[in-house]
């Protein structure tokens, strides 16, 4: 009897992590991807298994996190890009993932009066805390944002490593693009 495969959650995986699924799902992993819309879910067959779910509704997120865990397995990894979640949807994650959990913050928690984290590093019951904050990239063309495969990849990196990380500058904070 051959194992299971990882039951990955992305959270993201329609957008910016949309590179991330097909990463992990070439690697074998079992791969859920939250979306809001069924739609943009419904573009992931074959790749990934869609949970249908708005981050923002904390209580219709958890259901939808315990019907992909009955359906396909434990959460051994999450990667999650949810820059407008509330606290308590971090949380309802955290408390369903039994391995790595993959924060990616925006560079707003870089500025010198950036909030806390929704979650800080470390353990949450048995979810395993690590921070990707997404700084900006820059070069002799000047600055810009992170393309969805340079962050994928870094997200990914964060996961294998199990070290929080940093992608790209986030000083000076005057050079921020669009500042």
């Amino acid at each position: 009897m051959s194992a299971m495969p990882p039951h990955v959650l992305v959270v993201g995986g329609t957008g910016i992590l949309a590179p991330a699924v097909e990463t992990l799902a070439a690697r074998g992993a079992l791969v859920s991807v939250v979306s809001r819309s069924s739609g943009r879910a419904a573009r992931l067959a074959g790749t990934a298994h869609p949970v249908v779910a708005d981050v923002t509704d904390a209580a219709a997120f958890a259901r939808a996190l315990d019907r992909a865990v009955e359906e396909r397995g434990p959460i051994s990894l999450a990667l999650a890009y949810q820059p407008f979640a509330p606290d308590e949807a971090w949380h309802v994650l955290a408390a369903r993932v039994e391995g790595l959990l993959v924060a990616l913050l925006v560079s707003a928690y870089a500025a010198k009066d950036a909030p806390a984290p929704p979650l800080a590093e470390g353990r949450h019951g048995r979810a395993d805390v690590r921070h990707l904050l997404l700084g900006w990239h820059r070069d002799a063309g000047g600055v810009r944002w992170h393309t969805p495969r340079e962050v994928s990849a870094a997200a990914v990196g964060v996961a294998d490593r199990g070290e929080s990380a940093v992608l790209g500058v986030i000083r000076p904070w005057s050079e921020r693009p669009g500042s």
